[in-house]
């Protein structure tokens, strides 16, 4: 076998924080077609990473049959911060539309700060168009039809319940899935859907050496008397997947709400089902009101959202830290990966340039500051020692 040497983890980090720094800081082309996705998101401590993200309109109709991608994008912006407010928004706006041109449409999750920052913007730029991601308004309607009712919050109640005793069964296949912190209901889909599946185990199943059904039945039993609601719950889940769905592959147009009746058809309707889809075909009807012929605006920021979750990833347990110079790492992921953009972000990008941005936008990382800590107790503690002082606690330290 013949030796060979490969580049160490530093190094591979070092070479994609190249390719990230350079697609961030390279000149953009400048056009009056320009569509930018925004939002904000926090880790560890105060600051939060505020990302724009911008597509043309030429690049966005060459796409058929698919989502956006982060490939499809450019990186227009990326502020760290320790106060996100309405002016930080605003200032980031107007920078990004004197590099690029003409931003014709923004598209938000509708966040407070982000809302009065994007207005702020239209004062000066009133052909701006602000869209309002329909992955959000789903996630807002669902939550306001859902905890109005009392069957929903005692069946989440069980489903609480049945996690902690099922974490030592015999079944932990069948947990229900882990709630989310916060916006819980963007991914309530995936409770309700297990809800819906383990009716029909507990209904058709048979015991197997990978499954006991009778154990099933032990600790999720109580599921069949809320069978209606989960029928319900389930046809409303699939109206808003539709709604989601059509927004993410065609964007918002003059016929959207046509495309949303006829991705929604197969649904069982019933008086209260016709309620939740009218209130979406209000919303898309809105969201397209004034949209010309031939014309397409992104409408959900779904892919900017999954760049945050890939920012999550990269960092791993370096997220207890706060946000690192890892998030240039992540910016190498949008855009085109071809062999030139490589080549010319590790031609063009120092060391010291990533040193100088980290510095400059991320300052004093919450790992520094729990480094800078331990050096300050360890000196505490010898001189406590030196004292002749009994210690205890964080400064406990064995002594001859």
């Amino acid at each position: 076998m013949k030796s060979y040497r490969a580049p160490s983890f530093t190094t591979i980090k070092y070479w994609v924080q190249q390719v990230g720094y350079y697609k961030l800081k390279r000149a953009k082309t400048v056009a009056n077609d320009w569509m930018a996705l925004i939002d904000a998101s926090i880790q560890m401590g105060e600051k939060k990473c505020v990302l724009i993200l911008g597509c043309r309109v030429d690049t966005f109709r060459k796409i058929e049959n698919r989502a956006l991608t982060l490939q499809d994008l450019e990186v227009l912006s990326m502020r760290i911060v320790s106060c996100l407010n309405s002016d930080v928004i605003t200032e980031m706006l107007n920078e990004v539309a004197l590099a690029v041109g003409k931003i014709i449409a923004i598209c938000s999750d509708r966040g407070s700060e982000i809302l009065r920052g994007v207005k702020n913007f239209q004062l000066t730029n009133p052909g701006t168009r602000h869209i309002s991601d329909t992955a959000h308004r789903v996630s807002n309607l669902l939550e306001a039809t859902l905890e109005k009712t009392s069957q929903w919050r005692k069946f989440r109640e069980e489903v609480t319940l049945a996690r902690r005793k099922m974490q030592h069964s015999l079944i932990p296949g069948a947990l229900p899935p882990s709630p989310r912190a916060k916006a819980r209901y963007m991914n309530v889909d995936s409770l309700i859907r297990w809800a819906a599946d383990m009716l029909v185990l507990l209904d058709h199943g048979t015991s197997n050496p990978g499954l006991n059904i009778d154990e099933l039945r032990k600790y999720l039993g109580w599921l069949s008397f809320y069978r209606d609601d989960i029928e319900y719950w389930n046809r409303i889940i699939s109206i808003g997947v539709a709604a989601r769905y059509v927004v993410r592959m065609e964007g918002i147009h003059m016929n959207i709400v046509d495309s949303f009746e006829d991705a929604i058809s197969f649904v069982k309707m019933g008086v209260r089902e016709f309620k939740f889809a009218d209130q979406l075909a209000e919303f898309l009807l809105n969201q397209s009101r004034g949209v010309k012929f031939g014309e397409c605006f992104i409408g959900s920021t779904e892919v900017l959202e999954s760049l945050f979750g890939k920012i999550k990833y990269i960092e791993r347990e370096q997220r207890a830290f706060g946000f690192t110079s890892l998030l240039l790492a992540a910016m190498a992921a949008v855009g085109p990966l071809d062999e030139a953009t490589v080549m010319e972000a590790v031609a063009s990008v120092k060391r010291s340039d990533i040193k100088a941005w980290t510095t400059k936008e991320l300052g004093q990382s919450v790992q520094s500051q729990r480094r800078q800590i331990k050096k300050i107790v360890a000196k505490l503690t010898d001189k406590v020692v030196k004292m002749g002082q009994d210690v205890s606690g964080i400064f406990e330290r064995a002594t001859a």
